[in-house]
């Protein structure tokens, strides 16, 4: 059974049609790719998978289950994390303690426990904090781990932000244009990153991307569209050089 399925998914802002009844399947374990020209709804998909938009068409199946209108809290709790275009942390908080923030979604204690720092608290808070320094070590943030987000460089905020996601032990990352803004060195390292978070954590990624050399380095398959359609799906090397796609970027 594969992990994500999207069945005939739409969705329209002020007429336009951003998403045209895509359908398309994500088995565990791979990375998968999401390309195409700008406007072609590749963010859209995101904001549909994570319920920050309703579809107005079609359903969305997660592991079987169907999260087309599940609360967007929900859809962590089930085991979906994502990063955003443009980092999304809280910049006055550590490194730390914005990883710690992601945890939250496993909090299972109460506002007079907390206040009261109860054992159950304490033992809560351990294993918070362990997760997050697991997290820190594998992406080798060590020495960021107390510095405050607003000081550091853009590239190191943006392996931030993914650290905060796998603190949510997610079963799928959504990383959206993880390599924006990056330089070739941390792009580098990036796609090191993104082969160790599928490989060692079993930890199934979409991943919406600009560099085609990150995308065929990385993926298992890619899908492109162009303006919310589908073009086509397979390996990175034969979508690359499929006529559709090429005339979705270069023009006739």
């Amino acid at each position: 059974m594969s992990l994500l399925v999207a069945e005939r998914i739409g969705v329209s802002f002020g007429g336009v049609r951003a998403v045209q009844d895509l359908s398309f399947a994500v088995e565990a374990g791979e990375v998968f790719s999401i390309v195409g020209p700008n406007g072609a709804g590749k963010t859209t998909i995101f904001n549909l998978i994570s319920r920050f938009y309703d579809v107005d068409g079609g359903r969305l199946l997660f592991d079987g289950a169907d999260i087309t209108r599940l609360p967007r809290h929900g859809v962590a709790e089930r085991g979906i994390a994502r990063t955003f275009q443009n980092t999304e942390l809280f910049e006055r908080e550590t490194v730390l303690n914005n990883l710690l923030i992601g945890c939250h979604v496993y909090r299972r204690t109460g506002l007079v426990q907390d206040l009261l720092f109860l054992p159950a608290v304490r033992r809560q808070e351990l294993a918070f904090r362990r997760t997050a320094e697991d997290v820190i070590d594998l992406l080798d943030l060590q020495h960021y781990r107390d510095q405050v987000i607003a000081n550091l460089p853009y590239g190191i905020r943006k392996m931030v932000e993914v650290a905060r996601a796998l603190c949510l032990k997610p079963r799928l990352l959504l990383l959206d244009e993880p390599s924006s803004g990056l330089n070739p060195e941390e792009t580098e390292d990036l796609a090191f990153w993104i082969e160790d978070i599928n490989e060692e954590l079993g930890i199934t990624v979409i991943m919406v991307e600009h560099d085609m050399n990150l995308v065929a380095r990385a993926s298992d398959r890619v899908m492109a569209l162009a303006d919310g359609a589908l073009l086509t799906i397979g390996a990175p090397e034969e979508v690359r050089r499929h006529p559709d796609v090429l005339r979705a970027y270069l023009g006739d």
